[in-house]
Formats: C-alpha cells, sequence, structure tokens
C-alpha cells in the first residue's frame, strides 16, 4: 500500500464527507423553490463550476475526447442516472423533515460499499474492521425496527450511492472529467426543465429577490467540491474505508436533525446510533493501526 496515497485519500474522504454532512443547513436556505427546482439549478450550476475547471486546467479537450467515445457513455450514463436520484430525493427529504432518516440511508451506505467491496474487490476485513461492521449492522437494525416501516428514503440512498461509488472506481476517467461528463448528461433535461419553470412564471423570476440567484448558484460550488473530493479518495482508498469515512456526513446531519431542525429522537434512536458510533470506534483504531503500520 502506497502510504502517501492512503493518507491523500483519507483526507480527501473526510473532507467530502463533512461537506456533505452540513448541506442541509444549505437546501433549507434555499426551500424558498421546490425540491425539483433545486435539484435542476443544482446540476446545472455544477456544470457550469465544473465547466470552469475544466477551461482552467486545459482538461477540455480531454472531456471532448471521452464525449465521443461509446465506451464512456456506456461507462457514465447509469452512474449519472444513480447520483441524479441521489441528489433529487436527499433534497426532497432535507425539505420535507427526513433529515435523521436521510442520515439513516447513509450510515447504511458504508454496509452497501463495504458489502461491494468483498464481492467485486474480494477486499479483506481484519478483527477490528469486523467488529465495527457488526455493530454498525447490528445498529441499523435496530433503528430500522424501531423506525416501524421500511425506510424507503434512507434504503434508496443507500443503495444509490453505494453503487455509484462502486462504478466511480471503475471509472477510468478523472474525477473532474467524469463529473463533468455526468452533469452534461443530467443537466440538458435539468436546463429544459428550469427554462419551463421560469418562462412559466414559476421559477425565481418575478417571485423571488434577485439575489436568490446568487445564492442558488452557489448549489455548483457545494455539490461538485465533495464530489471530486469523493471520487479521488474512491480511486485511493480500498471500498471498505471509503465506506466507514461516510460515517462522518450522516452523523453531522443527525445533529442538525436533533439540535437545528428539532425532529424526533427517542431513546430507541439513541441506543441504535450508539451502536453505530461504537462499531465507528473500532473502525477508526484498526485505520491508526493500519497506518501506524
Amino acid at each position: 500500500m502506497d502510504r502517501k496515497n492512503y493518507v491523500i485519500g483519507l483526507v480527501y474522504g473526510a473532507s467530502a464527507f463533512t461537506m456533505w454532512g452540513l448541506l442541509p443547513l444549505y437546501w433549507k436556505l434555499v426551500n424558498a423553490i421546490t425540491p425539483y427546482q433545486i435539484f435542476a439549478q443544482r446540476v446545472v450550476w455544477s456544470f457550469v463550476f465544473i465547466t470552469l475547471i475544466l477551461v482552467i486546467f486545459k482538461k477540455t479537450p480531454i472531456l471532448m475526447k471521452a464525449l465521443k467515445s461509446k465506451r464512456e457513455w456506456k461507462r457514465i450514463v447509469l452512474p449519472s442516472i444513480l447520483i441524479s436520484v441521489n441528489w433529487l430525493l436527499y433534497i426532497w427529504g432535507v425539505n420535507n423533515n427526513f433529515v435523521i432518516e436521510t442520515s439513516l440511508g447513509y450510515y447504511i451506505n458504508p454496509l452497501v460499499l463495504t458489502l461491494f467491496g468483498f464481492i467485486f474487490y474480494k477486499e479483506r476485513l481484519n478483527r477490528y474492521q469486523k467488529i465495527g461492521i457488526g455493530l454498525a449492522t447490528l445498529g441499523v437494525l435496530v433503528k430500522t425496527v424501531l423506525y416501524g416501516k421500511l425506510p424507503i428514503v434512507a434504503l434508496v440512498l443507500a443503495v444509490c450511492f453505494g453503487s455509484y461509488g462502486l462504478l466511480k472506481k471503475k471509472s477510468n476517467l478523472d474525477s473532474l472529467t467524469g463529473l463533468g461528463f455526468e452533469t452534461l448528461i443530467i443537466g440538458i433535461p435539468s436546463l429544459i426543465y428550469m427554462g419551463i419553470m421560469e418562462f412559466g412564471g414559476n421559477g425565481i423570476t418575478g417571485n423571488l429577490p434577485n439575489s436568490f440567484w446568487i445564492l442558488i448558484s452557489l448549489s455548483g460550488i457545494v455539490t461538485a467540491t465533495p464530489l471530486l473530493m469523493y471520487a479521488e479518495s474512491t480511486k485511493k482508498l480500498p471500498l471498505n474505508v471509503v465506506g466507514f469515512l461516510q460515517y462522518i456526513s450522516p452523523t453531522i446531519a443527525l445533529m442538525l436533525g436533533i439540535f437545528v431542525f428539532g425532529e424526533p429522537f427517542d431513546i430507541g434512536s439513541l441506543i441504535a446510533f450508539s451502536l453505530i458510533w461504537l462499531g465507528l470506534g473500532f473502525f477508526s483504531y484498526s485505520q491508526f493501526k493500519l497506518l501506524k503500520r
């Protein structure tokens, strides 16, 4: 294992998941428009931001070459769909007071990633990692049972984002070019939808202050930056490590759901999440030992 790449991967991954954990604050800030409009704006402004970076670093020829490749189209279309479903459902969940359930989805996702790593990459786990996964799995099961019904939002978020991470690991494109490709694919229908809303009088223009355009345009930065970091981390780290770094994001979202947005959190939920946190502690210790070695 390349220690330098491993540390860089950890930094990228931890930074990405911290930013994602704080995103509910931003989505609540722009909820003057519908989740569908927020999603469309997010995609379009992400493409604008990424294109600007591509131009600055003179990588547009790489994207143009990828756009001409049928093989790359086949590899990019499915991740684009998966990340679209993830983005839209997450925005909808946050703005409909399901922040804690979205956090549950991202607690489940590392288990999905670990499973994918075992199936597709034959990744093995050491003793501490196994204990950590066992405790985290138990915590997720307890939370799901106490929830009283199938947490559809959580499960769809977990499977979509886990599958996206798996496919990104298989991609031959660099992170920036790949994300530019993805946002272009989903950006075209998003731009059309934005146009329909604006010209139909149901968008931002005429209904909200012009300053809202500046606020919503920031969605490109807050979307693309952590995604680029995440994509780099998946290339430098085993999937099971990326999976457990993901616990940073839902923990922050959980705290926001309880203490900022005032969503209900009972003793049963505390027990379930405590098991997950304990599991994360075991896994973190295993990573400390691995780095030291």
